[in-house]
């Protein structure tokens, strides 16, 4: 017998299976995928096979004889003119052989499900044998929560963090950071300050403090902790031979036990000061000048009250670190004149220029300096006073004068003459005071003296009182 061709073997086998009763070929389309559409190319759908036990198909019994179109989101219509796009002629096939469509439900809600297109060849009918993605979708849904919920856990912990930094660089003291074994895990800048060294990172205590293990010194301020929490344990640098004190504050983390060293330098500390070098800070902290100190770097190291007062700052650690020039109207420009005069003539007197607050305002202000240069350091020191005061008594003088000038010619012209002349004396003056009042607001200067903004205008051309910019 003659071997038969593989064409004609695929022949025999798709006759056998048309041959196979009507409930046992629907039986193996049902086991072979959850839902199958036999549809036609103007998708009319001529049958429908499901299974009943998947409760997220629900009943699409009513499908049958219904358009396939009244049954898909609008995203999934452009998927489907693809898998219709067979002509009634030759039934070619698509050029896609899965597609996913999304089905809507009676309630609103969809449900997406995988087809293989399969042409039967037949009045342009197409087989569609569907998988359903619902358990997919849902865990893609549950995937994307979980990665939202790191998302908003991430940024919780990154706001906790910048927080934690804002509170250990803005604190007063330095603090160190260390694990149950010695090891420095977190510090702060002013702890670089006193230890001297730029990162601390990889260190332990013990190869900074010379006062034996780390285990030992942890032992040291454990035991000073339990006594009495104020005392501290001193020790001396091991690279600098800086005497400091520590003190010790023990928690607990996941991580274990930590400790927070609060580290105090003694080397800084000087005397009882002498009567007069109290009178000194007594005066430099309750004087109304500004006082400021700073180093050769330009930045603030010290000032008093008045100061803080001027610069329109809290406490003093908001402006100690902050350059010096960041106070002055010319910022540079002006410090390098103060600095290369103060280290060049040893001081300077009644420097006018304008101070600019924290918040913007501008202030002008007299400023002496002097340079001091000793075995520690060398720093300059400013006093700032506010000249506002001055420069209005200076403007009140001149105004006093033109009076005193007029009443002088008396006598000595007509009184038609002085009368003008008084006038206009009296409504420069008027104007002045006007502006002055109103910070140099226009609108309420004129509102202020009940004229016309334009009357306005003439009258202070008249007087020479016009901005440039006006």
């Amino acid at each position: 017998m003659l071997s038969l061709t593989k064409r004609e073997s695929k022949v025999r086998a798709a006759d056998q299976i048309v041959r196979l009763n009507p409930d046992i070929f629907g039986d193996v389309i049902l086991r072979a995928s959850d839902i199958s559409l036999l549809i036609d190319t103007a998708g009319l759908i001529l049958e429908v096979i499901y299974n009943t036990e998947n409760t997220n198909l629900g009943d699409i019994e009513h499908w049958r004889t219904r358009n396939i179109r009244d049954f898909i989101t609008k995203e999934s219509g452009i998927k489907l003119e693809e898998i219709l796009n067979l002509t009634s002629n030759t039934n070619k096939k698509a050029e896609k052989d899965t597609v996913q469509l999304n089905h809507t439900k009676n309630d609103g809600t969809d449900f997406p499900i995988q087809y293989s297109i399969h042409p039967t060849g037949v009045n342009n009918q197409i087989l569609l044998f569907g998988r359903d993605l619902t358990q997919i979708a849902q865990a893609q849904q549950e995937l994307m929560k979980t990665q939202l919920k790191f998302e908003r856990e991430y940024d919780r912990y990154r706001s906790f963090d910048t927080k934690y930094r804002v509170i250990l660089e803005q604190c007063g003291s330095a603090f160190i950071i260390v694990d149950e074994t010695g090891n420095i895990i977190d510090f702060n800048k002013k702890a670089n300050t006193i230890i001297e060294k730029s990162d601390l990172q990889h260190l332990t205590l013990e190869d900074l403090i010379n006062q034996g293990t780390s285990i030992e010194i942890l032992n040291e301020l454990e035991t000073l902790n339990k006594n009495a929490p104020s005392n501290a344990l001193t020790a001396k640098l091991k690279e600098s031979n800086k005497k400091v004190q520590l003190k010790g504050t023990f928690f607990r983390s996941n991580e274990g036990v930590h400790t927070l060293i609060r580290l105090n330098s003694l080397t800084s500390q000087k005397a009882p000061h002498s009567r007069e070098k109290l009178y000194l800070s007594d005066l430099y902290q309750k004087t109304t000048d500004a006082f400021v100190f700073i180093d050769e770097a330009g930045k603030i190291v010290d000032t008093n009250d008045s100061f803080l007062t001027l610069s329109e700052n809290a406490n003093v650690d908001e402006v100690v670190g902050k350059s010096f020039s960041d106070f002055l109207r010319n910022t540079t420009t002006d410090l390098k004149i103060l600095t290369d005069n103060s280290k060049k003539l040893g001081k300077i007197r009644n420097y006018a220029t304008d101070f600019i607050t924290t918040f913007g305002s501008k202030i002008p202000v007299t400023i002496s300096s002097t340079w001091v240069s000793n075995e520690d350091d060398d720093f300059y020191g400013f006093i700032l006073r506010d000249s506002s005061n001055i420069e209005f008594e200076k403007q009140n003088d001149n105004e006093q004068h033109s009076w005193e000038a007029t009443t002088k010619l008396v006598g000595s012209a007509p009184l038609k003459e002085l009368v003008a002349q008084t006038g206009d004396i009296a409504e420069r003056i008027c104007l002045q005071t006007a502006l002055n009042l109103t910070n140099n607001n226009k609108v309420a200067a004129a509102d202020l003296l009940s004229l016309s903004r334009q009357s306005l205008y003439v009258k202070l051309r008249k007087h020479n009182l016009l901005d440039n910019k006006d």
